[in-house]
């Protein structure tokens, strides 16, 4: 079966195959050149090794020099300054999106119109799997790259001029916000379960965090003494950058998000109650009780079938996140609070991104304002009927 992602396969005669990118596109189709190898690992390596070979050195400006090669040397340049996680999604974006389309062009072939027209048919057939379209975080993401490069392209000399790309109109996808009634059956299904993955949804639901946070949560991160939790840590399945590694991913547990996202999150005392009554010792984590962790496609798989019994649609860990903010601001919790609380860096993204107000609270916001039309002319007809 193929190796998602990387563009190994194993062929029907038992050999692996490899494609890598090469050359200069020819009336506007990319070049490949394939690699073989007995096994997974072996070809694995040998796709490594072209690739380091291929790449020349970044400080020997050449008007000829191809973009793959650049972004080679970027990534080898970012990889010490950057989390193994963000490294890791880095190469995948690049080895997906970015060198299949570009890999072949000269830096100085990169134009505006070159990047809009590549954002835009990644956004439309990006999708891996499918040819789906694309995440507008993923698109924004390619675009951030891919300046990075250009960036990295001047600093070499390589370039004097970064071309503009200008924003690429994407239709904002609606945020799932779980409805009251939602919640509530959701909350009955926990209460009646009562196991220790039920308290990782609690805990998103009152305390807005992450899948990765929740899975690396011990119990020695709670403070019964101050009804307060720590954030510090986060825990994720990644590529394996190991050429001699006999699996593709692994499960790493490192600092979260960014900066903000280290935080103490207070909880509401009942729920901090029920979390107190239900202690394990320090070293278990949140999820299964025990010294052994949870990654986060099994906390997701085990979540929608948590969904299902309630009888609410499927949504993604992510909604009860976006729940929390909600809920917040709909009971009058102040935005900076809610901002930090959420491991946010500012009070905007809190408000773009996370706060979506029902329907009943819309309601019962716009029926505050006074209308005086209306009880004008409910007096002046009350004045005729009695004339």
């Amino acid at each position: 079966m193929g190796r998602r992602g990387e563009n190994i396969r194993k062929r029907m005669d038992g050999r692996w195959e490899a494609r890598v990118v090469q050359g200069s596109p020819i009336d506007g189709k990319t070049n490949y050149k394939y690699l073989y190898g007995r096994t997974y690992q072996e070809v694995r390596r040998r796709k490594h090794a072209f690739l380091q070979e291929d790449s020349v050195d970044i400080h020997n400006s050449c008007a000829s020099l191809r973009l793959r090669e650049v972004t080679q040397s970027w990534l080898e340049k970012k990889r010490p300054l950057v989390k193994e996680s963000t490294y890791a999604y880095y190469r995948i974006m690049v080895e997906n999106h970015i060198l299949p389309e570009l890999g072949g062009l000269t830096v100085s072939e990169l134009t505006s119109e070159r990047m809009v027209a590549f954002l835009m048919s990644r956004r439309q057939h990006g999708r891996k799997r499918d040819g789906g379209v694309l995440a507008n975080k993923t698109v924004s993401d390619l675009k951030a790259i891919l300046k990075q490069i250009l960036s990295y392209a001047r600093s070499c000399g390589l370039t004097d001029f970064i071309p503009d790309c200008p924003s690429v109109c994407m239709r904002q996808p609606p945020v799932n916000v779980l409805t009251k009634r939602e919640q509530a059956r959701v909350e009955s299904v926990l209460r009646k379960e009562d196991q220790p993955f039920s308290l990782g949804v609690l805990l998103s639901l009152y305390g807005g965090l992450r899948i990765g946070e929740v899975c690396a949560l011990r119990w020695e991160d709670f403070d019964f003494q101050n009804g307060t939790l720590k954030v510090s840590r986060t825990l994720s399945r990644i590529p394996n950058m190991d050429m001699n590694a006999d699996s593709k991913t692994k499960v790493v547990i490192g600092s979260p998000k960014t900066d903000c996202s280290l935080r103490t999150v207070p909880l509401p005392a009942p729920v901090f109650r029920y979390m107190q009554e239900r202690q394990r010792k320090g070293e278990a984590y949140l999820l299964t009780g025990t010294e052994k962790y949870m990654e986060p496609r099994v906390c997701l798989a085990r979540f929608k079938r948590l969904l299902r019994r309630a009888g609410v649609a499927e949504h993604t860990w992510h909604t009860l996140r976006h729940t929390f903010a909600t809920r917040c601001v709909e009971n009058g919790v102040d935005l900076k609070s809610l901002s930090e609380i959420m491991g946010h860096s500012n009070v905007k993204i809190t408000l773009q991104r996370y706060v979506h107000p029902s329907l009943d609270s819309k309601k019962e916001q716009i029926n505050k304002l006074p209308c005086s039309f209306v009880s004008g002319q409910n007096r002046g007809q009350k004045s005729r009927e009695s004339a």
